[in-house]
C-alpha cells in the first residue's frame, strides 16, 4: 500500500494475515511456483513482501532473499522469518540503486492499491538488462462456480475502474510501456476448495477484502450487503460447492 490508510489497515491486520490466506502451506506453494523461474545464485529482490512467509519459504529452497514492504506490522513478522534483510519502503518509491537487481517477486501485491504505473516504472528503474519481475497476482483466474459469479461482479462494481485488477489483461500494456516485455504466464498450479454460498456471505460480513480495498462508506457498504443477500437466495445455500481456479506466475523482462 501507498496510502496510510491502507498501511495502518495491513498493521492491524498482520497477526491473522498469514492464517487468512491459506498459511505455510500456501506459501509454500507460490515458492515452488517461483523458484523454478529464479536462478539460486542471485539475489530476490522481494517487493510488497509482507509478513516474508513466501520469502521464507524461498529461502528455505536455497535463495537469498530482500524483502521491502511499507507496513511496519507486516514487516515485524517478515523480521523474525528473514532477519535484517527487509526494510521498510514503498513499492512506488524503490530505495534500490538504478539497474542493480536481476531478479525481483511480488506476491499479492498490486492488487492492494498502489499506483501499477508507478510500480512498474520503478521496476524498470533498478532491474539490470535481461533481469525479470515475477507477479502472481491475487486474482488469478476467478471461480466460475454460483459463487464466483456474483462475487466477482461485487469485485467489478466495487472497482470500476479496474485499478486493483492484477491480471495480464491490465498489467501487460503498463509494464511494455515501460520498456518491460510481458513473456507470459508460467507455472500455473491449479487449486480447489469447497465452500456453502451461506459461509461465502459470512466471510463477506467479517471482511473478506480486507488487506485488498476498504469497503466502507454507504455505497460500499449497500453493494456488500446486496451481494450477501444474492449468495443466501443461491439454491441450497448450506450446501458447499467444489471451487476451481488456478494460481500463475506472470513473467516480465527488461531486455
Amino acid at each position: 500500500m501507498t496510502s496510510a490508510s491502507g498501511t495502518a489497515e495491513f498493521d492491524a491486520i498482520a497477526p491473522g494475515y498469514d492464517a487468512s490466506r491459506g498459511g505455510t502451506a500456501r506459501a509454500a506453494g507460490f515458492a515452488e511456483q517461483l523458484a523454478p523461474l529464479l536462478d539460486p545464485g542471485l539475489p530476490v529482490l522481494d517487493i510488497g513482501v509482507g509478513t516474508g512467509i513466501v520469502a521464507a519459504e524461498l529461502t528455505a529452497r536455497g535463495h537469498v532473499v530482500y524483502g521491502l514492504d511499507l507496513s511496519t506490522g507486516m514487516l515485524a513478522r517478515a523480521l523474525e522469518r528473514l532477519g535484517p534483510r527487509v526494510a521498510v519502503a514503498d513499492a512506488c518509491r524503490l530505495p534500490v540503486r538504478t539497474g542493480s537487481v536481476s531478479q525481483a517477486v511480488s506476491t499479492w501485491l498490486l492488487h492492494t492499491g498502489p499506483d501499477h504505473g508507478m510500480v512498474f516504472d520503478e521496476v524498470a528503474r533498478v532491474l539490470r538488462p535481461g533481469g525479470r519481475y515475477l507477479v502472481i497476482p491475487a486474482g488469478g483466474t476467478r471461480p466460475a462456480d454460483d459463487i464466483g459469479v456474483v462475487v466477482g461482479e461485487l469485485e467489478d462494481r466495487l472497482d470500476p475502474l479496474r485499478t486493483r485488477q492484477d491480471g495480464p489483461r491490465t498489467l501487460a500494456p503498463i509494464a511494455e510501456a515501460r520498456g518491460l516485455v510481458y513473456r507470459g504466464a508460467a507455472s500455473e498450479r491449479p487449486t480447489a476448495f469447497r465452500v456453502s454460498p451461506r459461509a461465502m456471505a459470512r466471510s463477506l460480513s467479517g471482511g473478506l477484502f480486507t488487506g485488498a480495498w476498504s469497503v466502507t462508506g454507504d455505497g460500499a457498504t449497500r453493494l456488500v450487503a446486496e451481494t450477501r443477500e444474492r449468495l443466501l437466495a443461491l439454491p441450497d445455500p448450506d450446501v458447499p460447492r467444489v471451487r476451481e481456479m488456478a494460481d500463475f506466475v506472470m513473467v516480465f523482462e527488461k531486455p
